[in-house]
């Protein structure tokens, strides 16, 4: 086959477009640090990088119900705890008020104060957390409690997803916690009816009924630390779920960074070698643009 002047000439031209769009890509390169912006510059790495990143979305989403979850947690150990502290000072009230020797004053100022402590523990039971009761369940945008203590939520769980297909409840029935089940006592103390008792008890000078109160604060406190027990619990299990979303992120982070982000030095040395082809060709095409008849006649 005769290689004429043309087929050289397009030979140099299309190793000239070749030679310029690796230098383009290669200078893009250089410019973002990364070798795979677009589908076309490799489908199959892309289409992998796109995948790595839905999963790093979801391991952000993930974080986030963790996150939101330790919170509403916190918030709930934080009720519990002030919970018991009210419990602690009704029942050394109570001590004091059911040995019979105190004078009428002494038994209305311990009423009121009672009364106070009653309400204070209905308050922690309505405890919000962005403008949601934690102890409402379902029916967490209103009252978790009237001023009775009447239970007005749902005891339904609230759940957060920390994986794919791994659910942990982050809240507590308030009408267990304060109510002893629903109805109240039915699983358990119902502290508000104890304070209820023992007020009722003192104002009639019932002093038996006043101490045998005793025994239900006793058991509304062990209620109390149950729950708080098992916030523990459940908050360890997020602690660790977050460990392990974080670690996973961190290893697809990598793993997307070996495909997608350059070696800088490597582009740049591969840059210099396409600028010298680059030379090269241009002067290849200058020559054959000199070539004449008379070269052809020699």
């Amino acid at each position: 086959m005769r290689v004429t002047q043309n087929t050289t000439a397009n030979l140099v031209t299309n190793n000239l477009q070749v030679i310029r769009r690796r230098t383009e890509d290669l200078q893009q390169q250089a410019s973002t640090g990364i070798k795979v912006s677009k589908p076309s510059d490799d489908p199959v790495t892309a289409q992998q990088i796109l995948n790595l990143k839905a999963r790093v979305a979801a391991g952000d989403q993930y974080g986030r119900n963790i996150s939101n979850g330790i919170a509403w947690l916190t918030m709930g150990e934080s009720a519990m705890s002030e919970m018991g502290g009210v419990l602690t000072r009704a029942k050394e009230l109570t001590l004091q008020m059911v040995t019979g020797t105190n004078n009428p004053d002494a038994v209305t100022a311990g009423i009121n104060e009672l009364n106070q402590l009653k309400q204070q523990f209905i308050m922690m039971g309505n405890t919000q957390m962005n403008g949601k009761y934690i102890f409402g369940g379902f029916k967490n945008d209103t009252l978790a409690f009237d001023t009775a203590g009447n239970f007005l939520g749902t005891d339904d769980a609230l759940m957060v997803e920390v994986d794919r297909g791994a659910p942990v409840q982050i809240n507590y029935s308030g009408g267990d916690l304060l109510r002893g089940g629903t109805p109240p006592g039915s699983t358990g103390t119902d502290i508000v009816a104890a304070f209820d008792n023992l007020i009722t008890a003192l104002g009639a000078n019932d002093i038996a009924t006043a101490r045998a109160q005793l025994d239900e604060f006793d058991n509304g406190l062990g209620q109390v630390l149950a729950f708080r027990t098992d916030i523990g619990a459940r908050r360890n299990r997020l602690d660790a779920a977050n460990g392990v979303i974080e670690e996973m992120k961190f290893s697809i982070t990598k793993i997307m960074s070996d495909k997608q982000d350059v070696d800088i030095m490597q582009v740049i040395s591969d840059l210099s070698k396409q600028e010298t082809a680059f030379e090269a060709a241009m002067a290849a095409s200058a020559k054959i643009s000199q070539v004449s008849l008379l070269d052809y006649l020699r």
